[in-house]
């Protein structure tokens, strides 16, 4: 049976990324919601494990902004004593399913080398549900875990500090250029959308109404031009930011003729669905031809990184 992870175990957890260095000093956390997506708990656990450690004062929360890592985090504990209980524990069931301390000696020497192998990329997005699919997508691609970042949480932060690449679609370079220090550490995703969503395009391509929905005047340009290629009638484009509220689509009048064709990160009445007269969600998916020189472009950005002295040795 599957249980979910209670406050000791997600605190745990925490406290152990902050002593990796996992969420560096400064940097910000992940929101509950995400963390506890990740952890696969419930997002009042994470709250109470994070305020747990705001107590402590390893890490504080500022209105508004979110929580941080204290800068002073390193000082206030001492690794080895947190990690010599987890320690003692593994290697008690170790002895009790009879490894020997030579094949212990062995598998220890085995995982150093593989975590030092090890490389931290993330993966940058506006909204969860695309962060989401970016993150399977550059997963898949380059066989590599990735960390997901929101845009709205990396405030304050320098990607290209706390990872060793960060890959971004190439529709929000100029969103995350405020993020890193050096755009060379930056690899960027040539997104397209996938055949569902191009299929559902094109059979609707006799519709005389058509609309385009997205959070910035960019995103509207960018998408007017991709379903142009499909949809031969003319298109409306719509501003929906989240930021504002539903304005922007609700001064579009009567949709019940309209085919909409949003995008994930537009702010969108709950209603949508049903005023529209059909509703076109735009799923991503890598560029083929970008996707099998995805894993040896991260590959050789990481060991230029290394070489420059600024990655893992």
């Amino acid at each position: 049976m599957n249980v979910s992870p209670g406050i000791d175990e997600v605190h745990g957890i925490l406290i152990d990324r902050l002593l990796t260095g996992y969420y560096p000093a400064g940097s910000k956390l992940p929101s509950c919601r995400s963390l506890a997506q990740e952890l696969g708990t419930n997002s009042s656990t994470v709250d109470r494990a994070i305020g747990r450690l705001a107590r402590a004062g390893r890490v504080r929360t500022l209105p508004r902004r979110g929580t941080f890592v204290s800068e002073a985090e390193a000082g206030n504990v001492d690794p080895k004593a947190v990690l010599t209980g987890q320690l003692e524990e593994l290697l008690l069931r170790a002895r009790r399913l009879g490894v020997t301390a030579a094949d212990l000696d062995q598998m220890v020497l085995s995982t150093l080398e593989r975590v030092d192998s090890m490389r931290r990329i993330a993966v940058v997005e506006c909204n969860e549900r695309d962060l989401r699919r970016v993150q399977e997508i550059v997963q898949e691609a380059t066989g590599v875990e990735v960390q997901p970042v929101l845009l709205c949480e990396a405030d304050g932060r320098v990607l290209d500090e706390e990872f060793d690449a960060v890959a971004v679609p190439v529709f929000h370079l100029n969103d995350v250029a405020g993020h890193v220090k050096d755009m060379d550490q930056v690899v960027e995703l040539n997104l397209v959308a996938s055949p569902g969503t191009l299929r559902r395009v094109i059979d609707v391509r006799d519709r005389e109404r058509l609309v385009v929905v997205a959070p910035t005047a960019r995103g509207v340009q960018w998408m007017t031009a991709l379903i142009g290629q499909y949809f031969p009638g003319e298109i409306e484009g719509v501003v929906s930011d989240p930021s504002e509220g539903t304005a922007g689509l609700d001064s579009v009048g009567d949709l019940s003729d309209a085919v909409v064709v949003v995008n994930n990160a537009a702010g969108l009445p709950y209603d949508l669905e049903g005023r529209a007269g059909q509703l076109i969600p735009i799923e991503w998916e890598i560029d083929g031809r970008f996707a099998a020189s995805l894993k040896t472009r991260i590959d050789n950005l990481i060991n230029f990184r290394i070489a420059c002295g600024k990655g893992q040795p």
